[in-house]
Formats: structure tokens, sequence, C-alpha cells
């Protein structure tokens, strides 16, 4: 409103809002002179229907906290009544609760608002199957995007201009990296580094996840992930219910082996009792045959109180959107995971928010009882939220006074790729580090029963793939979701003089950073992380169908997996995480906020912990002769101190960074090159007792140190096309003749 005159009056934002009014001022409680009214499509499976329904009424709770009961009011179409069948979800006079099959798993809940006062004159939410049907995505689809998770738009410009970083490069099959490298150098440089919020298109929304909140007057939700983010938890889940399956039927099986050996021994002479007093006095006591538990009824072959509140959840999250409710990814950390997994949480809200994309909770021995798989109603932010929206303008300040609250904590999508790593996507619980810890236990036991037991008689051994390669994805989610708390600070959206106000950031404590690291380093630089055998390895087959339903994807399903590219592409990836100049930067600044007698992890030592992990072979000698068969560093090994040198050499380099933090980086991997230079030139003493392996390798990381150390002037390294002139100029001392490529 340019007809204002101060800076911070200019901008006038309404929030999006229905018009909901008592019927009867006088009430408390009162019904609503026009409730919200949805009509669930007929094509909404039958058996799915309670719980869609429940996910629209869980926020009726909300609205209560106003003084308004029933706010919302649910109708089912019905082809077989033909109840509300004259009604067209097209038609905008209608809300529709819309579900569609397809095999991509999507939840949306679009909404239309009046651009000059926020309130929403329609909303239709539209639901689809595949997510539920079953988890068929490619490693290459997903692994991607769940490294790239957090990325901040000065990363994104980092890793366009060195792709030998870039997740989406490197995680890639082979046969795709040159064609993707070319269209990068066709395209050139992309604003932001082609992060999504700079390449919005407000005309058309549905692709981009920041559709609807650019380049519009009023802000909706125009793409939401929620439905793929419960995709992966719920093939886990079906992988356990086989392997349980399959573990039930086997003590079945002793049992009745167990009853055959009693019917054998019948016959045989008895031993001679006992006399009555001492048969009491060592007689065990007799245990209680266990009752069955009466089975539950299956939905699509899942137990309907899993499956049914995870659709109920859903709804809730994409109803949220149509209530003028943003996305709020901190709503996940309000509790431990002991805590959700205690009788004093079970049974409610586990969460801030049912706005979160929250993972399905596997309860791996944490806590006294299993917690709630999903949400079970909405959370305090969202009721607070709905209070804000709706109460009356009298009210508000005594609403805005609780922003300090812990369970209230919010931040939304465009928070995801700063500082704060409780803003954050797929990540659960107050302490992330339990939750990534109970992942990786869920990956071990699902790893060690691949083979034996998820694989039934008379399967493709291809489902022995598809097992291991979700477990990657679930390892990978909890590398990216604990390496973001490396240089992390969190950020809070108080304003001064608030009630109980926090400071606006505040560095996530040096303990709290360590351990992150310390998960990251334990679960991906070390190859029994990966839980690999040779007999798995054997195994993991691929379908040999050349269509959709078999080898889905050209040139990325070949019968043999490649065991050290998958491997050499995750670690790859790990160490982006870590060492992208933007975490280095933000580990380097935080030192300077922190005060100078309080402990911080400091630049060096994460340079120093990242490179003494990945080399510690070095700090001893061989007792033996090595071999090639059993070699003195690993082939996984070898990979990744070769990564991570390249790593270190690039951030030397003078096209290594655009901030000021730049030269401290450079400094320090300068140094770190010069370590591990020597490090290398002692094992090299002991040539005698390596194998060819690690005497190639290391005599390879002694020349290419030599070299960087050595360089003066490097032109267009990083060029992606056309000739790239001359590319090292090395110097030893004046007058001595170049050397290098």
């Amino acid at each position: 409103d340019l007809g204002r005159f101060k800076e911070d009056d200019t901008w006038v934002r309404y929030i999006n809002r229905w018009k909901l009014e008592k019927a009867d001022s006088s009430l408390k409680l009162s019904p609503p002179k026009n409730p919200i009214t949805f009509y669930i499509e007929s094509t909404t499976p039958k058996r799915y229907r309670h719980w869609v329904k429940q996910g629209l009424l869980y926020w009726n709770r909300a609205f209560e906290k106003v003084g308004i009961r029933d706010a919302i009011v649910v109708y089912q179409q019905d082809a077989d009544t033909r109840e509300h069948m004259e009604k067209d979800p097209e038609d905008v006079r209608y809300n529709f609760i819309r579900w569609l099959n397809n095999d991509a798993g999507t939840a949306i809940g679009p909404s239309r608002v009046h651009p000059l006062t926020g309130e929403i004159l329609d909303a239709d939410i539209i639901l689809t199957d595949g997510w539920i049907r079953h988890f068929a995505k490619q490693h290459k689809e997903v692994l991607p995007s769940l490294a790239m998770e957090g990325f901040s738009p000065e990363t994104l410009a980092w890793l366009d201009s060195h792709p030998n970083w870039d997740p989406r490069i490197r995680l890639a099959v082979p046969a795709e990296r040159e064609r993707l490298l070319a269209e990068r150098a066709a395209r050139g440089p992309q604003p932001f580094g082609g992060h999504p919020l700079a390449t919005v298109d407000p005309t058309m929304i549905g692709s981009n996840e920041y559709d609807g909140l650019v380049g519009r007057i009023s802000q909706v939700n125009g793409l939401c992930m929620a439905a793929q983010a419960k995709a992966l938890d719920l093939g886990l889940l079906r992988m356990t219910l086989e392997v349980m399956d399959q573990a039930q039927e086997e003590e079945k099986e002793k049992k009745k082996k167990k009853e055959a050996k009693k019917e054998v021994n019948k016959d045989e002479p008895k031993p001679e009792e006992p006399k009555k007093d001492e048969a009491k006095k060592d007689e065990p006591k007799k245990e209680e045959p266990k009752k069955e538990e009466p089975k539950q009824d299956l939905l699509d072959g899942i137990p309907e109180d899993f499956i049914g509140p995870l659709i109920a959840d859903l709804v809730a999250h994409e109803v949220g959107h149509t209530l003028g409710l943003r996305h709020n990814f901190k709503a996940s950390s309000i509790y431990s995971l002991a805590d959700i997994n205690s009788e004093k949480v079970k049974g409610k809200a586990f969460a801030g928010s049912v706005m979160d994309y929250i993972p399905i909770n596997f309860r791996m021995g944490e806590g006294t009882v299993q917690g709630d798989y999903a949400m079970i109603e909405v959370g305090p932010y969202d009721m607070w939220a709905i209070e804000y929206g709706y109460a009356a303008d009298k009210d508000l300040k005594q609403i805005v006074d609780r922003v300090a609250t812990p369970e209230l904590l919010y931040g939304t999508d465009e928070d995801t790729w700063g500082p704060d790593p409780r803003s954050r996507r797929y990540d659960f619980s107050a302490n992330p580090l339990d939750y990534a810890q109970s992942q990786m236990k869920l990956a071990k036991f699902h790893r060690e029963r691949l083979v034996d037991k998820f694989v039934k008689e008379g399967d493709s051994w291809a489902k022995a793939r598809r097992g291991y390669e979700m477990t990657l994805m679930l390892q990978v989610r909890s590398l990216s979701m604990m390496a973001g708390w490396v240089g992390g600070a969190y950020v809070n959206r108080d304003k001064k003089g608030d009630k109980n106000a926090r400071l606006p950031l505040e560095v996530v404590p040096a303990k709290t950073q360590r351990d992150a690291l310390g998960f990251v380093i334990e679960n991906s630089f070390h190859p029994e992380s990966f839980g690999l055998t040779p007999q798995l390895l054997q195994h993991l087959a691929v379908d040999q169908w050349l269509d959709e339903g078999g080898m889905r994807h050209f040139g990325s399903d070949e019968p043999d997996w490649p065991v050290h590219d998958r491997i050499m592409s995750i670690q790859a990836s790990v160490l982006t995480m870590l060492m992208n100049p933007t975490t280095l930067r933000r580990v380097y600044d935080n030192e300077f906020r922190t005060p100078s007698d309080q402990d911080m992890l400091t630049l060096p030592e994460l340079l120093d912990t990242i490179t003494g992990s990945i080399w510690t072979e070095l700090d001893k000698k061989p007792a033996e002769r090595c071999t090639a068969r059993k070699p003195w560093v690993s082939s996984l090994r070898r990979n990744l101190q070769r990564e991570e040198l390249e790593r270190l050499i690039d951030l030397t380099l003078p096209d290594a960074g655009f901030t000021a933090a730049y030269k401290p980086i450079a400094n320090l991997a300068v140094m770190k090159l010069r370590e591990i230079k020597e490090k290398v030139g002692k094992a090299l003493e002991e040539k005698a007792l390596l194998d060819p392996y690690t005497v190639a390798h290391l005599s390879e990381a002694q020349v290419r140190i030599d070299k960087a150390l050595d360089a003066q002037y490097i032109y267009n390294v990083h060029s992606l096309g056309g000739g790239r002139g001359p590319s090292i100029l090395f110097l030893k001392e004046p007058n001595a003749p170049p050397q290098g490529n």
C-alpha cells in the first residue's frame, strides 16, 4: 500500500481464513452460521472413508477453542445410494476430497482466496493411493532428493560450478552422468543455483514445492509432498510385516515339531515320581498359556490400526492447508523418542502440528510401549494457529504472548535451507540423534533378514535388491538429517518485548554438533555400516523383463549390483553435506558468535575429525604382509580416501568460495593435505608389507598432493565444455620447468 509512507507499513499482509461466525454469539460454544462443508468423493474406497472423514473432523477440536462447535461438516458422496451424486467436484460451490488411483503418491490441498481480504472461498483436497500401494521408486529417484535436503541457494550455486560435489550427479547411474553434465553446461548458471524458490512460475501451480507461495497476492500451498514422505516408511512397514509373518510361520513350525516329539516320547517309561513334598519344592511354576491376540482387519495387506491413522493424518495435513496453515517443519521436535513411546504421550498428539512431514513412528527399543504410529489429532501449534486466526481481536495479545511456549515451535518452507536444524523435513523427536540411531537399527534389522526371511519361496531375488535399496534410502535420510546439525544455529521468530522472548539466533551446543558429526562418520565412512556381505551381494538380482514392470530404467538395473559405485556415491554425498563451503562458513561464523571462554566446534576440529576418521589405516603399521585379497586399505576405504583428497584440493583452489571464510578454509585444507602427505610417506616406507592396491593408491595420493601443493595458478578446472586451455601451472622453484598436465 504505497499510500502509506513508512516502509514497515507499506506491506499489508492478510492471513487466509474462512468466514466462520457463531450462529448465536451469546453461547460460549455455538454452531456456526455457515459451516465449512466438505464432500468425500464417491471414488474414495469404502474401506478408507471412515479414516478420511476422521482426518477432516480432527480440526473441529481446534475450532472449539474459539467457541465454534462442528465448524467442519462432512458428507459422503455415494454412487450406490446416489446421495450427493448431483454435485460435481469441479464445481467451485463445493469443497471436495477427491480420490484418484496412481503409482506416484500425491496429496495436495489448494484453495481459492479473495486477494483483497484473505477470505478462503473454495478448497479441494486431492489424494491418490500410490503411497499406499507399494514403494516402487528407484534409488536414483529418491536418494538424490534425500541427500539434497536442506541445501541453501549458496550451496546449490557452489554445486552448479562443482558438479563433482553434487549428489544429483554422484547418485545418478553412471550411464546418465555425462548427459546430466552436458545439460547443465548447455543451460548455464541459474539464479541462486537453481533453487526451487527462484524458478517458481505463478501462472500454473503444482510442479514446484513453492508454487502458490511466490508471485501471488495471496499465498496458498500449491504443492505438498506429505504423501511422498510417507511412501518410503510404508514400504518399510510392508517389509517388516513380511519378515514378522515369516518369523511367526517358523515359530509355528517349531511348535509342531515340539508337539510331534512329545508324541514320540509319550510311550517311553516314566521316571519314578518324587515324594509329594519334594515335588512341590522343585516344581516350577506353571506358565499361563498366552492368549492369542485377535487378528486385526487388514486394509490392502496392512493392519487397519496402522494404515487408518496414517490416512487420517495425511488428510488432516491437507485440510490444514485449506484452512490457511502453512507447513511447520519444527513441529516434530517437541517430545523425546522415549516420551513419544510412553503411556504419558500415547493417545495424544506427539508433535506440535500435523503440518510437518513426520515419519512413521517405528519403535526400535526406545521408550516403554509402542507409541502411536502417526498423529491421531491436531497438535498444540495447530490449535494455537486456529485460535489466532479465528478469535476476536481483543484476545489476540493474550494469544500471541504464548509465542515462546516450547510446544508452539514454528518453521516453514523457507526456513528449511537456513541454519536451524529443527526446520527439517522427515526428522523426528526433540533429539533427532535418538531417532537416527533407531533408523539405523531398523536398517540393520532388515538387512540381516533380506535373504532368509524377506524373500519367500518362489519370489524373484530382485525383491532382495529392492529391500536393500530401501534400507539405503533410510540410511541416507538419517545421515542427511544429522549432517544438518553441524554448524547449526536455532532461529527464533520472537520479537523484542515478547513474553519469555528467546534470542533470535542461538548456536547449537558444541556437544550436540559433535554427537551429530560422530553419528554421520560412524554410519557412512566405515564399510560395515552398509551391512554388505558376499552372500547378500550374490542375491541382489534384478527382474529380467525389458518393460516398466521389470527393468524399469534401461541402464540402471544391471544384474550385477554396482557395489563400489553405489557406496561411493553415498559417501561422496555425505562429504558434500559436511564439507560444502556453506557448512564450513557456518562453523567458522559460529566460532565468532560464541564467547571465547565457551566450548564450540571449530573449523580445525571439524576437518581434523573428518580427515582423521578417513585415514585411520595410516596410524599404524601392518602386523603381517598384506595381499590383494586381504589389502591393508579396503576398496571402499580407498575410494573414500581418494574422494576426501579431491575435496581438500578443491577447497584450496581460487574458485573454492565467494565468502570471507574462503581463505581460512583454504589454508586449513592445505594444512590437512600436508599432514596426509606426511602419513602417506611414512606408510610407503613399509611398502614391502603392503598389498599392490594400497601401494598404488598411496603412491597416487602422494603425487596428487605434491601437484596440488605446488600449484600456483589453475585455469578452467571446472569448465564443463569446450577447450579447457592450460589446466594447471606447477612451479617447484625459480627457473624450474612446469610439471603436471
